[in-house]
């Protein structure tokens, strides 16, 4: 019997477009100028986009690669610190706090929506008494803030775990993600599915802690 259903955040819950993904990125990259022409350190705009580009590079070599994740503040500083070497050391509490919110929340000015059909499903599983939960690899927005997009949506209420990669530390498909959110969910991998779009991060990793698999296919990107 399957007492616990958890799913994947992008693609399954929440799809985006990619003309928000690109608006998205744009409006990180113009926060974060503004910070940094403040502090007197200003920079160009092909060198801010090349620091952007670079700091992704430096998070797959050093965490994603290896399916672990920073918290969203060290990932701030990576790329605050590609874009003018040294800039953290010199920000206010109040400036670097500024970067970070130009970074995380471009999403809650570009709200992506709920993939056709989710809010039924979430009703009829939780009149099933299901419990529900999320378990998600984040990119540039950090779990704190998808948890605004879900309750602008009203779905936050539908879930009684959510496990954001940034926060746990662990990115699908490793198992730690998966065993730490059923074991605060009460639940053995035998009576929980997972739900999601990814073959490697979600069907793989799910399979790989005994876990049931529902493999969905939507579309879209990641911000």
């Amino acid at each position: 019997m399957i007492q616990v259903v958890t799913f994947d955040f992008w693609q399954t819950l929440i799809i985006d477009t990619p003309e928000n993904l690109q608006r998205g990125k744009e409006l990180r990259l113009e926060g974060t100028a503004s910070v940094l022409a403040r502090v007197g350190r200003p920079t160009r705009p092909e060198d801010l986009e090349a620091a952007y580009e670079a700091s992704g590079i430096a998070l797959t070599d050093r965490f994603w690669a290896n399916h672990r994740d920073p918290p969203y503040r060290e990932q701030v500083k990576i790329f605050l610190d590609l874009a003018a070497p040294g800039v953290t050391a010199d920000l206010s509490p109040e400036l670097f706090e500024e970067a970070v919110a130009a970074y995380i929340t471009p999403v809650l000015r570009l709200l992506p929506r709920p993939v056709a059909g989710a809010v039924e499903a979430l009703s009829a599983l939780r009149e099933l008494g299901v419990t529900l939960g999320i378990i998600s690899n984040t990119g540039r927005t950090p779990g704190v803030v998808l948890r605004k997009v879900l309750d602008h949506h009203g779905l936050l209420g539908y879930f009684t775990v959510l496990s954001y990669s940034d926060e746990v530390g662990y990115r699908k498909p490793h198992p730690a993600i998966f065993t730490g959110t059923l074991r605060r969910a009460g639940a053995e991998p035998g009576h929980a599915l997972h739900v999601g779009d990814d073959a490697d991060a979600d069907v793989a990793g799910a399979r790989s802690v005994g876990m049931r698999v529902g493999h969905f296919r939507a579309g879209g990107g990641s911000p």
